[in-house]
C-alpha cells in the first residue's frame, strides 16, 4: 500500500472522533456450550448447570472469549464498511483491552457499543491510528468494558464491503 497524507479536508479522512457502532446478541445455552467447546474451554461454568449453580450462578455463563470474540469482531466488520464520506475502508486490529465486569447468561439481550475517542494520521503506516472505547450491557448492567486500537486505511484498490 502506498503512503498516504493526512486528508486537507476532515470530511476526506476514512474516520471521525465520535463515530458509533452497535451490535444487539443474544446467546441462547446451546450456543454458549458450542462455542467453550470449539475453543476448547472446558469449564464446567461454561457447560454444566449444576456446576455452574454451586458455584452461585443461576446458570451456565458464557465463556469470556465468546462476548470478547464478538465485541472485536465488530471493530473488523465496521471499518471494513465505507465510511461516512462513502468512500472504502479496511483495518487491522492492533490491540484490546478488555475488562469482564459480570457473568453472561443464555437469553440475555446484549447490546454492544463501540465510540471513536481518537484518530491520528501515520504515513509511516498509511492510515489512521484510531482509539475506541466500548462497553457491553444486558439492560442496566455492565457485562464489559474495553478499548480498542486499529489501523484504518483507505485501499488503494476496490475492496469488498462485508455482507450486511
Amino acid at each position: 500500500m502506498s503512503a498516504t497524507r493526512p486528508p486537507s479536508d476532515p470530511a476526506d479522512a476514512p474516520v471521525s472522533i465520535g463515530e458509533t457502532f452497535t451490535r444487539q446478541v443474544r446467546l441462547d445455552d446451546a450456543q454458549i456450550r458450542a462455542f467453550a467447546l470449539s475453543v476448547d474451554d472446558r469449564n464446567p461454568l461454561h457447560h454444566d448447570r449444576a456446576a455452574a449453580l454451586a458455584q452461585g450462578y443461576r446458570a451456565i455463563i458464557a465463556s469470556g472469549t465468546q462476548l470478547g470474540g464478538i465485541f472485536m469482531a465488530m471493530t473488523a466488520t465496521h471499518f471494513a464498511r465505507p465510511g461516512a464520506n462513502g468512500k472504502p475502508r479496511a483495518s487491522l486490529g492492533m490491540g484490546f483491552d478488555i475488562r469482564f465486569r459480570a457473568p453472561v447468561y443464555g437469553g440475555e439481550d446484549i447490546l454492544l457499543r463501540w465510540t471513536v475517542t481518537a484518530t491520528d494520521h501515520k504515513a509511516r503506516l498509511a492510515g489512521w491510528i484510531t482509539q475506541l472505547e466500548g462497553e457491553a450491557r444486558s439492560g442496566e448492567t455492565l457485562l464489559l468494558s474495553g478499548t480498542g486500537t486499529v489501523l484504518v486505511r483507505v485501499p488503494n484498490e476496490p475492496w469488498p464491503a462485508p455482507a450486511p
